[in-house]
């Protein structure tokens, strides 16, 4: 089982390291789709909330993490912990490459 997670993630990080050396295509002509400002201005609002969300998430859980610990039970909370944080991530991830995306189509 190690074996086949080991050549998994070793296959997985060569194609992020292939794709990272590709070139970002560029349109050959920078015309804007009408409503582009628009499509910009909720994106922004939807990774804004999205990262409310996971201030919530931390927030409950660290609350669950105070009501269990006086209660003398434990709890799965550094998974919880990675979950929310690996979350955050992706959420600015997106948001940089929609970012660029949009940057080099101007």
């Amino acid at each position: 089982m190690l074996d086949v997670t080991i050549s998994w993630t070793a296959e997985l990080f060569q194609h992020v390291v292939w794709l990272a050396s590709q070139p970002i295509p560029t349109p050959s002509s920078s015309t804007e789709p009408p409503g582009a400002d628009a499509f910009r201005t909720l994106l922004g609002w939807a990774v804004w909330g999205a990262f409310l969300c996971c201030v919530g998430g931390f927030i409950i859980i660290g609350a669950r993490m105070g009501i269990q610990h006086k209660r003398g039970e434990g709890g799965n909370h550094m998974g919880s912990l990675v979950i929310v944080g690996f979350a955050c991530v992706i959420i600015a991830l997106a948001a940089t490459i929609v970012t660029n995306i949009s940057e080099v189509a101007k």
